[in-house]
C-alpha cells in the first residue's frame, strides 16, 4: 500500500462504503460530501446517548483538526468491492477534514490528507 496526496475536491467525490449513514437510509454508496450534509442535518438532532455508532466524533476531529491537536496527517483508506473503488476506512476523518474546509479553514493549516491505495 502506497499513500498518495489527494485533494479536498477528491476527497468529497470519493464513494465510500456507506449507503446509510446516522439513520439517513441509502440504497447507493455515499460520497464523502454526501455523508458531510448528511451529517450536518443530522448532528442537531442526535444526542450522544443514542449516537451508537459513535458519529458524532466527527465534532471532536473536527476540533482537533482545526486546533492543531490532530498530530498525524489524515489518511483514507480504499478498497474495492464488486468491481467499486471505495473509502472503506478514515470516513470519520474525512468528513471531519471536509467541514473544517467548508468552515473556511485553509488546508495549509490542517494536517497532509492522503489516501492509502
Amino acid at each position: 500500500m502506497a499513500l498518495r496526496p489527494l485533494s479536498a475536491k477528491e476527497l468529497a467525490d470519493a464513494p465510500t462504503l456507506f449507503a446509510s449513514f446516522m439513520g439517513h437510509i441509502g440504497s447507493r454508496h455515499k460520497t464523502v460530501g454526501q455523508l458531510l450534509a448528511i451529517y450536518r442535518k443530522r448532528s442537531r438532532t442526535i444526542h450522544a446517548a443514542e449516537d451508537r455508532a459513535d458519529d458524532l466524533r466527527v465534532d471532536r476531529f473536527m476540533d482537533d483538526m482545526a486546533s492543531k491537536r490532530w498530530r498525524a496527517d489524515v489518511i483514507v483508506r480504499i478498497g474495492v468491492f464488486d468491481g467499486s473503488v471505495l473509502v472503506i476506512d478514515g470516513i470519520h476523518r474525512g468528513i471531519a477534514y471536509l467541514a473544517c474546509i467548508e468552515e473556511g479553514i485553509s488546508p495549509d493549516r490542517l494536517p497532509a490528507l492522503h489516501m492509502n491505495c
